[in-house]
């Protein structure tokens, strides 16, 4: 017999979400963002030349109350005419996050990859934001480093937006920009998820999928969005790209989030737009750019990878004289022995 008041909190609750997802959101969306069937732009899918995609990847292996311990690594694959030729991997790295307010890591891994102390130290306020600001560290100077030696001409793609979420990454986002722009490389930001809203939390990508199909604009197609009707506009000074959102494919299962550097002409963004497209008709996932695929397929720390970390790092502390029962009270999951039964 289903519980009653269970009923009522699945009742409330797709209310919530029928607010955010209202039956007239496609004509609410274009009504209030002013735009029109002619704002949509045509991909014209065409060679996409050599091709450069930067992901990474950070877990938890351990944790405790007081400590836990991250893993991060950064990847790179570059295509040439729809073949990898290169594909390159950091060493994994570790860190331990305590309860410091600043975390311990981050300038010494700042200074390995940039040869610069951070301007603004790392708090460590919340676990999951300091490993995946480290992580994002490790991406930085790989992409910097891609922006340097890949051919001139040839599209980098970072998997994020084109926007900081620490100030001490700012300046190296801006070297990697005026790299790409002195030596002829086209940069973007793709995002497979955003939190853009619009309307008091209506989903920005939701919005203008459905606008799209009640105007039968058929995919590959892209537009560009003005900031101004966003909810939230981040800040504006770790900001670095236009927003714009895209359907790559025609079997698309969902749109993304594109940024592109600011200031770009029509033509360039189209070309931009026309590359990213030639590059996602991967039948895995149609839609989603295949380099970027490729990087996060070669970065993923998947469990097998952090049970094996685990697995060693218990050995090391063993054989340095810490017995099991000392590592439990540290790190033991009392969650674990709740799932034997």
């Amino acid at each position: 017999m289903r519980d009653a008041e269970y009923d009522r909190e699945i009742q409330a609750t797709t209310g919530l979400l029928r607010a955010v997802i209202p039956a007239n959101l496609a004509e609410k969306f274009g009504r209030a963002a002013g735009i029109s069937a002619q704002d949509f732009q045509k991909c014209h899918p065409a060679d996409g030349g050599t091709i450069c995609a930067v992901d990474g990847s950070h877990s938890m292996a351990m944790e405790s109350g007081s400590t836990a311990l991250a893993l991060f690594r950064a990847a790179q694959t570059t295509f040439r005419n729809q073949e990898r030729i290169r594909r390159s991997l950091t060493p994994l790295k570790f860190a331990l996050i305590g309860t410091e307010l600043e975390d311990q890591t981050f300038p010494r891994l700042y200074q390995d990859c940039f040869g610069e102390v951070p301007e603004t130290p790392l708090p460590n306020d919340e676990r999951s934001r300091t490993a995946s600001i480290l992580m994002e560290t490790l991406e930085y100077w790989v992409t910097e480093q891609m922006a340097k030696e890949i051919d001139p001409g040839a599209l980098l793609l970072r998997d994020g937006p084109l926007r900081v979420s620490h100030a001490s990454h700012d300046r190296v986002l801006i070297r990697i920009a005026q790299t790409c722009m002195h030596r002829g490389l086209d940069l973007a930001g793709v995002s497979k998820q955003s939190t853009a809203t619009w309307g008091g939390g209506h989903p920005l990508l939701l919005s203008v999928s459905v606008l799209a199909r009640s105007m039968r604009i058929h995919p590959p197609w892209w537009i560009s969005i003005d900031p101004l009707i966003l909810d939230h506009a981040p800040f504006s000074q770790w900001q670095h790209g236009q927003t714009y959102v895209v359907l790559l494919h025609s079997r698309a299962r969902k749109p993304l989030k594109v940024e592109l550097p600011r200031d770009l002409s029509s033509e360039e963004v189209s070309r931009i737009m026309d590359r990213l497209a030639a590059c996602s008709a991967d039948g895995r996932i149609p839609g989603y750019p295949y380099p970027l695929l490729d990087a996060h397929r070669s970065v993923v720390l998947t469990r097998e990878v952090v049970e094996q970390v685990r697995t060693d790092l218990i050995s090391g502390l063993i054989a340095g004289g810490i017995d099991r029962q000392t590592y439990e009270i540290l790190f033991g999951d009392v969650h674990d022995e709740f799932a034997r039964y």
